[in-house]
């Protein structure tokens, strides 16, 4: 989940958060453009074999990736749970 607001005027997304679910903090972002141009997320973890294109998605670890570079804070980062 990402929003452009503070998390504790969402109270379910931050129970969400509190329970581990990713959050994107976007404040920091500048580049709001390259941010609403972002692929989606795939439901299904996988990433999409399309480089391009408005129906693109990726995994949720390369979303969160590409929102890094632009900026955004992350918060419960899935990245850091998996195993080296």
């Amino acid at each position: 989940m990402s929003t452009f607001a503070p998390i504790k005027r969402f109270p379910l997304a931050a129970l969400a958060v509190a329970q581990g679910t990713p959050f994107i903090d976007i404040r920091p972002v500048t580049d709001v453009i390259a941010f609403a141009n972002l692929p989606r997320v795939a439901r299904d973890g996988s990433d999409d074999s399309e480089p391009s294109g408005p129906g693109r998605s990726v995994s949720l670890t390369t979303y969160i990736d590409m929102a890094e570079q632009l900026g955004a804070s992350i918060t419960n980062d899935p990245r850091l749970c998996r195993s080296t």
